[in-house]
């Protein structure tokens, strides 16, 4: 009996500590392909998956500036097209995700082109679409912001629930992510979000520096983002594609922003987001 005893608990030091007290999901290997909105985030989520419980999540990514990351030019550079099929083609791949510039460069014709490949090479492939937020945010008032949130919520039924169509027996997620930093531009201007002085600094020589940059939402007047709002996308593609409950996440800090509660925001945002996949609730993550 001690015998025994001594090996149970000898298994119990050699089992892994999960995030959340869950048991271990099957991580994707995913290809992440997308522009300067969309980047950052990618990184963000490679930073924070060891705080999960998702085991072998491994990422490739293909990238380009602006309107050259839709899926549409993408698929037009020959360059970019062979770097993304390289990836395809060892049909490892089994998680697909994309973003949205336009409707000219980001419809359904043109995720269709990536997914038919992507299938043809890995017909389990999983696919999640995401949209982030408009350009020249800081611009925006109370009003514009509630327009951008509707344009990017309309996405689910102009494009996500036709690809589903098409593709029924392939999940197809949508985060539409940008949600998230209107989130922070509404909860800044109500004085809620401690540390933070601006949406984007009017000094350009401030905003550049180091020690203030986590001071302002976003780093210039295009909008690309700052750590708190790659962050904050970060958490919610974790969720969207893993099911996380991010309510018992390890706390996600960002440098200068010690008061800022971020997985309290990305759970609040992730309640908007969920229903959009609701359609796969009762099937496993991977």
């Amino acid at each position: 009996m001690k015998l025994l005893l001594s090996i149970a608990i000898a298994l119990l030091w050699t089992l892994p500590v999960l995030a959340d007290g869950g048991t271990e999901t099957k991580g994707f290997t995913g290809l992440y392909m997308g522009h300067s909105f969309f980047k950052p985030s990618v990184e963000e989520l490679e930073k924070i998956i060891p705080d999960s419980d998702a085991v072998d999540h491994r990422q490739f990514t293909v990238f380009a500036g602006g309107e050259n990351g839709s899926p549409s030019k993408l698929w037009q550079n020959r360059k970019k097209r062979l770097e993304a099929q390289k990836h395809l083609d060892t049909k490892q791949i089994d998680l697909l995700v994309m973003t949205y510039f336009s409707p000219n460069d980001s419809s359904v014709e043109h995720y269709s082109r990536w997914f038919d490949y992507a299938l043809s090479q890995n017909p389990e492939t999983t696919f999640m679409v995401t949209i982030p937020w408009g350009m020249q945010l800081y611009k925006a008032n109370e009003t514009e912001i509630n327009t951008l949130k509707k344009l990017s919520v309309g996405f689910n039924g102009t494009v996500i629930q036709k690809l589903r169509e098409k593709y029924p027996r392939n999940r197809i997620l949508f985060c539409p992510y940008g949600l998230g930093t209107y989130e922070l531009v509404e909860r800044f201007r109500a004085g809620e979000l401690p540390g933070v002085k601006h949406i984007l600094n009017a000094n350009r020589w401030e905003r550049k520096q180091q020690r203030s940059r986590h001071e302002q939402l976003l780093h210039d007047e295009l909008g690309h983002p700052s750590e708190l709002v790659a962050k904050l996308g970060a958490l919610l593609w974790l969720q969207t594609l893993y099911d996380y409950d991010l309510a018992k996440f390890k706390p996600q800090k960002v440098r200068g922003l010690p008061d800022i509660d971020l997985n309290e925001i990305a759970s609040s945002v992730a309640k908007k987001i969920q229903p959009f996949n609701a359609v796969y609730e009762n099937e496993k993550v991977n």
